[in-house]
């Protein structure tokens, strides 16, 4: 009873193509700031859709932890009619007044800039009457 040569080869080759296909660098597992904007002011339509699927991913993200009463420790609320596109103008203005996020990881300069742009209203205090007798 020998050993199938085939069983192994087959698999072996399917997953040697699937690691070259993801061959790129562990450090481009990750969009920074920059990359965002060079995505954003391109002039390619599909850098532009990448763009503003990333920050529609943060938005959807955010909308998501909110909606299951996590606290975001960065926290925004957008207007029901604000579209994708001006929340993409928004975060390019903010990385645009501060480049140094432009090294980081993007998510948290999305947060800050719609944080900053659309901030959530103040919870107001609750009041607790107590009775005196």
């Amino acid at each position: 009873m020998g050993i199938d040569m085939r069983s192994f080869l087959i698999p072996g080759a399917i997953g040697l193509s699937v690691c070259l296909s993801f061959s790129t660098p562990a450090a481009a597992a990750y969009v920074t700031g920059a990359d965002l904007v060079k995505e954003c002011e391109s002039n390619e339509a599909n850098k532009v859709y990448a763009c503003m699927s990333y920050v529609a991913g943060v938005i959807d993200y955010q909308i998501m932890q909110q909606s299951l009463g996590t606290q975001p420790s960065v926290d925004f609320c957008l207007p029901d009619d604000l579209s994708i596109e001006k929340a993409a103008v928004t975060v390019m203005l903010y990385l645009e007044k501060y480049p140094m996020q432009g090294s980081f990881i993007a998510a948290p300069a999305v947060t800050m800039a719609l944080q900053q742009a659309y901030p959530c209203a103040p919870m107001k205090p609750v009041r607790r009457h107590h009775r005196t007798e």
